[in-house]
């Protein structure tokens, strides 16, 4: 008796799963299915991308070694220009959004690219009216290069800021890291 029951119910599970359903029938409405187990499952979420601050970019800290940068995040920096020990230029390809400033192994600054999140929420593009809503600590000095332009600066902690260079309309560049690295108007070469 007992097998027959385990034998039934087993016959009207397989039934269930090769069950076909008909056709629809012309101007009927079709029936959701139910959810599958791959509908069920909840989508990663989505990563968010790193922010540039007076202390660093995402994991990058300002000060680390650069090889120690490499091999955290898994990638070899690529250099924009010849290399210099004292002073070069980089990417790094899992640091999207930023060149990096490195000075004798040492990161000391990143420049970021226009849409480069940052700590301020100020924008390529943000006038100074916005960045100083938006970060009332700024100061504001003139520009080496645009009489009517200025470098806003945010101090961080530690000797870092965040640096704004303005045009006298409008925020054109965004970098951020150690002082004096972080001041100069110019990169490495």
């Amino acid at each position: 008796m007992k097998i027959s029951i385990a034998l039934i119910a087993i016959a009207a599970a397989l039934a269930g799963c090769s069950r076909q359903d008909a056709p629809p029938q012309a101007g009927s409405v079709p029936q959701a299915s139910a959810p599958s187990a791959v509908q069920g499952v909840a989508a990663p979420a989505p990563v968010a991308p790193p922010v540039l601050s007076p202390e660093g970019y995402g994991a990058i800290r300002f000060g680390a070694k650069l090889a120690d940068a490499e091999k955290a995040l898994g990638s070899k920096a690529e250099p924009e220009g010849a290399r210099d020990p004292a002073c070069s230029m980089v990417r790094l390809g899992k640091a999207p959004g930023v060149r990096l400033m490195v000075e004798n192994g040492v990161i000391t600054r990143a420049d970021a690219d226009a849409g480069t999140p940052n700590s301020l929420g100020v924008a390529v593009g943000d006038s100074l009216a916005q960045v100083r809503a938006k970060a009332p600590a700024v100061e504001a000095g003139p520009h080496k290069y645009l009489p009517e332009g200025h470098y806003l600066t945010v101090k961080g902690k530690g000797g870092t800021a965040i640096v704004m260079e303005e045009d006298g309309t409008s925020v054109t560049t965004i970098r951020a890291g150690l002082q004096p690295a972080v001041a100069y108007v110019e990169t490495c070469g």
